[in-house]
């Protein structure tokens, strides 16, 4: 009977350090993937500030009356043709 048990004994000590090992590495490969994500959302982040900036220099308000005025135009009215509605 001890036999018996002591091979139970090893047989589990045996398949526990095995399951430690698979979840190490388990554990590894998640945090290599987290630093990749990381990595990608740190970059994602400053390409975002980078556009945010780019969005607010081209839409100033300088930037569409000068548009306004050489591509499509426009001028603003004189004072005699502007009328001025009451709520």
């Amino acid at each position: 009977m001890k036999p018996v048990l002591t091979l139970l004994l090893v047989a589990a000590v045996f398949v526990t350090a095995l399951k430690v090992v698979l979840v190490q590495h388990e554990a590894r490969r998640i945090f290599a993937r987290t630093q990749v994500l990381e990595n990608t959302r740190d970059q994602l982040n400053e390409e975002w500030g980078r556009l945010q900036l780019e969005q607010s220099t081209w839409a100033t308000a300088d930037r569409i009356e000068r548009l306004a005025g050489s591509r499509l135009h426009m001028i603003s009215p004189d004072a005699d043709h502007i009328v001025l509605l009451k709520q």
